[in-house]
């Protein structure tokens, strides 16, 4: 497709990293246009927690279609993960060798907001590990049991997850995106 309706970005303000995907309605420019909004206006709101930056996000997509959006927020000090989500965004968080997904409310940002807001925290310790992936992938995608994959660089785990995790049999219908937080830097000559 000439246009991606997923978009991911990511933020950091002081000691904390924010890291956002987002999924424009639809397909298209429109759908685009949404999730690129999306990401622009996160460097706006880096400073607030997940849940405010979707209150803000929600009134700054507002005359778009509108889209799903999971904000990840880490603590570097506090070794804390904060998370929101609106829509079908998924998260998995690897912490102490054990996977859980991190749920998202009902809605669309800009189109139909949840009457409240809920953030999940964890810690962020153990080698930890969160991957956000956008509904390309399947809803019951889990990632594989035990101790999780060596240390890598994010773009090949997100690669690994995408391969790992899509089926040949199932034609693409959808764009897909998955972006990823870790602890280890990736290795640079």
């Amino acid at each position: 497709a000439e246009y991606s309706g997923d978009a991911w970005g990511w933020v950091r303000a002081g000691d904390r990293v924010t890291l956002l995907l987002a999924d424009g309605l639809g397909h298209g420019p429109e759908a685009a246009r949404a999730s690129s909004a999306a990401v622009a206006a996160l460097h706006r709101w880096a400073h607030l927690s997940p849940a405010e930056s979707l209150r803000r996000l929600h009134d700054a997509l507002r005359g778009t279609r509108g889209a799903a959006v999971a904000l990840a927020q880490l603590d570097l000090p506090a070794g804390r993960l904060r998370f929101a989500g609106i829509g079908n965004v998924g998260a998995r968080l690897r912490t102490g060798g054990a996977w859980r997904a991190l749920l998202s409310r009902p809605g669309i940002v800009g189109v139909h907001r949840p009457a409240t807001l809920r953030e999940e925290e964890a810690d962020w310790t153990g080698d930890p590990l969160l991957i956000l992936h956008t509904d390309g992938l399947p809803s019951r995608w889990t990632p594989p049991s035990g101790p999780g994959p060596a240390p890598a660089d994010p773009a090949v785990t997100a690669a690994v997850t995408i391969r790992d995790a899509s089926s040949p049999a199932r034609p693409v219908r959808d764009d897909t995106a998955v972006a990823v937080l870790t602890s280890t830097p990736p290795e640079h000559p």
